[in-house]
């Protein structure tokens, strides 16, 4: 389940809250940014200006008399012929020397160096003009620390945002958990619970109330269905029954070969009939109560014996040899249990095994003694690539691969032995199907 956490509403919640944070965040840092940027820069522009105005009313012409810029600061004293040529007074030694004649006063920004450009006329009329400068790297650095102190509050503004976002979506999803944990205890078998239901006015309460009335919902159907289940088989048992007993009369009395064979395959197709319509009841029984059992001392072996002996036409048919082993060290085959029903496991077990082996082989029953009971084991040759045991004890569920059937056999088989205490296990080892029955000793 972690493996998938960021398909989880929580994750997803978060991400949204973060990205969308993360888009506000920039988008009022470069506001910040440029207005600080400008109120900076026009500061910085205003204090060069004067620091030109200051420099420039301590310079004379005629005589020269020059007032040094600071550290850091670069000058250009000048003034203009009558030919409109400048004349340089004084100059600073590095970049300024590069710069071009300004063309008009205020503030320039070229070759690295961000200046400002003033003139004033001097007492005989010459216009005395002044070009100050300093490095860019100064407001660049200035600037530069600006930008990475608003990025490191963006993402720490976006990550603590992120936290909080995946702590609140906690607390509010906390109410969704629970509807989850009350749902995953209620089943086919659990449907008259229902789920708690706080009046908290809101669609959490909407949605309990509608999962309540749809399990009420398919609670009716359910007992619809069951109840169709249970008339239809009780309906049929009795047609069935006719006709097994009338066509056990018709091939009594032929002695044509076709027409005994006509007969045992339909005989063969009856009793099938019989078997699904015994497991559709016994599956109306167990979805309305549960199974009931009709328990009494029952003799595990002549059970099994009598099994073999009604299938062994079948086998015949499949062209499959069966042997039934009874281990030396049982001391009893007695067993309290309902034995029309224990007869239903070992019919669908034996059969399953028949149908579902190779041609010309054999198929094993071993009664041995276990811990607290006895265990019944059938073993049948299978193909590997035909058969999963996975999902073989859930209802409705066949190797279509092998042979037909209702999908009933084997879960219905689990129900049964799980009900006398018991355990159903089913395996393949080495090419061979194994299905392990496991069933505790209560001698009457």
């Amino acid at each position: 389940m972690n493996r998938h956490i960021y398909k989880g509403i929580r994750f997803k919640i978060t991400m949204v809250f973060s990205v969308v944070f993360l888009l506000i965040n920039i988008v009022l840092s470069s506001f910040t940014y440029r207005y600080f940027k400008n109120t900076y820069l026009n500061n910085y522009n205003k204090y060069l200006f004067n620091r030109a105005k200051t420099v420039l009313s301590r310079t004379e012409i005629n005589p020269d008399l020059i007032a040094l810029p600071d550290s850091g600061e670069s000058i250009r004293i000048f003034y203009h012929d009558n030919d409109g040529r400048p004349v340089t007074v004084f100059q600073s030694p590095g970049p300024i020397a590069q710069l071009p004649v300004p063309y008009r006063l205020g503030v320039t920004d070229t070759l690295e160096q961000h200046g400002v450009y003033l003139k004033r006329e001097n007492y005989d009329g010459r216009p005395v003009e002044i070009l100050l400068t300093v490095p860019n790297r100064y407001i660049a650095a200035r600037l530069r620390h600006l930008s990475l102190m608003l990025l490191l509050t963006t993402v720490v503004s976006v990550l603590a945002g992120s936290v909080a976002s995946y702590f609140a979506s906690m607390w509010l999803l906390k109410p969704i958990r629970n509807l989850a944990r009350q749902a995953a205890d209620i089943n086919t078998h659990r449907l008259d619970k229902r789920l708690r239901i706080r009046s908290t006015y809101d669609e959490l309460q909407q949605l309990a109330e509608t999962i309540n009335d749809m399990l009420g919902h398919i609670a009716h159907e359910q007992e619809i269905q069951n109840n169709f289940f249970a008339a239809a088989s009780h309906e049929l048992r009795t047609p069935l029954a006719i006709l097994q007993a009338e066509t056990e009369l018709r091939l009594n009395q032929t002695h044509e070969a076709a027409d005994q064979k006509l007969f045992n395959s339909q005989l063969t197709e009856i009793r099938r009939l019989q078997q699904v319509v015994e497991q559709f009841l016994l599956v109306s029984q167990l979805k309305h109560k549960g199974l009931v059992l009709n328990t009494r001392p029952t003799d595990l072996s002549d059970q099994l014996m009598t099994v073999f002996a009604r299938n062994a036409p079948l086998a015949q048919t499949w062209q499959k040899q069966t042997i039934l082993n009874f281990s030396n060290e049982v001391e009893s085959f007695v067993l309290d249990a309902d034995a029309d029903k224990l007869d239903v496991v070992w019919q669908n077990l034996l059969q399953n095994a028949i149908k579902h082996s190779p041609k010309g082989t054999t198929i094993l029953a071993d009664i041995l003694p276990a811990t607290t009971g006895l265990k019944v084991v059938f073993k049948n040759e299978v193909d590997v690539q035909q058969i999963s045991v996975h999902h073989l004890d859930n209802a409705f569920t066949t190797n279509r691969s092998v042979t037909s059937g209702s999908g009933l056999g084997l879960w219905l088989c689990k129900q049964i032995i799980e009900a006398h205490g018991g355990q159903l296990q089913l395996s393949v080892t080495g090419g061979m199907f194994l299905a392990e029955v496991y069933l505790p000793v209560r001698n009457a």
